[in-house]
């Protein structure tokens, strides 16, 4: 078996195309989510295509982890819908996920023994709430028990609408496919331990440190630019 150099993190993509200048063979490609939904108008059958290829070049690096974003979900199950849902054509995504989901790995996968990586991260409020206290489990244990939830139960996925005043995700309850960095910062899952989280779902200029161990990577809006560990 080839052996990789590492792992090379894919921001949201949002039928954006510059992931093809991106995926390096070399390493364990991890996309975050977010397929389609464009900010910019591109026409419905090119948003396919580029999904179909990225599921094409996951078929041909089968190493290669495609995880959900909250702009996924909504095509998934009944739920509270994202911005820019296209409900024209929300049929047809939704078969096209139905028919590709052998594919996909989740909405969290543990790099090494020391990142979660998922699509908007992980807050202690809502792993605990779901989970019971977090005592210290491993990346990968964390990953599991998030992974499990999500193949049962997606609904505990989708935007948390019992909070007050939320409407962006700023609820330290919203899920890792909803919660914002800024409220992340503060309520880490991993504060006081090794572990680190990256993820995307808010749009930054570039590859973003940010406290707490934590690196936004959702920058394909305005650089061609993934992140390496």
């Amino acid at each position: 078996m080839e052996t990789k150099q590492g792992y090379n993190i894919i921001g949201d993509i949002h039928g954006r195309t510059s992931w093809k200048r991106l995926v390096q063979n070399d390493y364990i490609n991890i996309f975050v989510g977010d397929y389609f939904d464009p900010y910019d108008v591109i026409p419905h059958e090119e948003l396919l295509q580029n999904f179909f290829e990225i599921l094409l070049y996951k078929k041909q690096h089968p190493e290669t982890i495609l995880l959900y974003g909250n702009h996924d979900l909504h095509y998934l199950i009944d739920c509270e819908r994202a911005s820019r849902f296209d409900r024209q054509h929300a049929a047809t995504y939704r078969q096209v996920f139905a028919e590709s989901k052998d594919l996909f790995h989740g909405v969290a996968y543990a790099i090494g023994d020391h990142t979660l990586a998922t699509h908007a991260g992980v807050t202690k409020e809502w792993y605990e709430k779901e989970f019971g206290d977090y005592s210290g489990a491993s990346v990968e244990e964390v990953a599991e028990d998030i992974n499990d939830l999500w193949k049962h139960n997606k609904l505990e996925f989708s935007f948390d609408l019992s909070t007050i005043f939320d409407f962006d995700g700023e609820s330290p309850t919203q899920s890792p496919l909803w919660i914002r960095p800024w409220s992340l910062q503060e309520h880490n899952l991993f504060a006081n331990t090794p572990y680190k989280q990256v993820f995307g779902h808010t749009q930054v200029e570039d590859i973003t440190p940010l406290a707490n161990q934590l690196t936004c990577v959702d920058c394909l809006g305005t650089i061609a630019k993934s992140y390496i560990i």
